[in-house]
């Protein structure tokens, strides 16, 4: 009985110890939980990968497309390899023109030297007529010699709904080389525009006092108009 005592003492002073091993349910339910997340992830990665080279494909066809019009020579028929007939854009600019004088010394305008040009405005008899009704300004600049005279530059208007010719903008100086130095020539300039209401028909015109002083290249000189509404 003193030996069963004794072994419950021992029993009691040295708790039993019970060894648990945490990794033995773990590990499993972790690889399974990452498996799943790691098949999310090629999911992902694939469904925009397919969307870039989607993008990239329908870009591609656009550029395509767009070249294609731009350039008639690549506008083909693949099953002939012939070129197909292009339907070139209407013209959707308003009427306007820019005319420059041919000579120095002369009123003559021309639409022939770079970078004068007319389009939708006819020049006849040295006269811009309007070709369609509305609202036009009209512009002329001219350069002069300073030679001590009175030198009027004027835009002059035709139309069948009056007689006669319409003074529409006017300007008079008196220019004067002041320096000694006589062989130099000096010149002035002057400029006039404005917004007019014309209709078709309608013809304006530039008209100087004396064309002797006219002065300068076909730079110096130009006369035009154009469509605003």
């Amino acid at each position: 009985m003193a030996d069963a005592g004794e072994n419950r003492d021992v029993t009691e002073r040295c708790p039993q110890v019970f060894v648990v091993d945490s990794k033995a349910l773990g590990p499993p339910a972790t690889r399974q939980v990452y498996g799943h997340h790691l098949s999310l992830i090629y999911l992902l990665l694939g469904v925009a990968l397919l969307g870039v080279f989607i993008e990239a494909g329908l870009i591609y066809h656009l550029y395509s497309r767009l070249t294609a019009e731009k350039d008639p020579l690549m506008n083909k028929s693949h099953e002939n390899n012939e070129i197909l007939p292009v339907k070139l854009p209407k013209d959707v600019g308003k009427p306007a023109a820019f005319l420059q004088t041919e000579e120095h010394g002369a009123l003559s305008w021309t639409k022939n030297i770079f970078p004068a040009f007319e389009s939708g405005l006819q020049l006849m008899n040295n006269s811009l007529c309007v070709q369609e009704d509305g609202f036009y300004y009209i512009f002329s600049k001219m350069s002069f010699l300073e030679k001590c005279s009175l030198v009027k530059h004027q835009v002059m208007y035709i139309t069948g709904r009056y007689s006669g010719t319409i003074e529409l903008m006017k300007s008079s100086r008196y220019l004067c080389n002041n320096h000694k130095d006589q062989s130099m020539p000096e010149h002035g300039n002057s400029y006039l525009g404005g917004i007019f209401s014309l209709v078709k028909g309608d013809c304006v015109f530039v008209q100087v006092n004396n064309l002797s002083l006219v002065y300068g290249e076909a730079s110096e000189n130009f006369f035009g108009a154009f469509k605003i509404n």
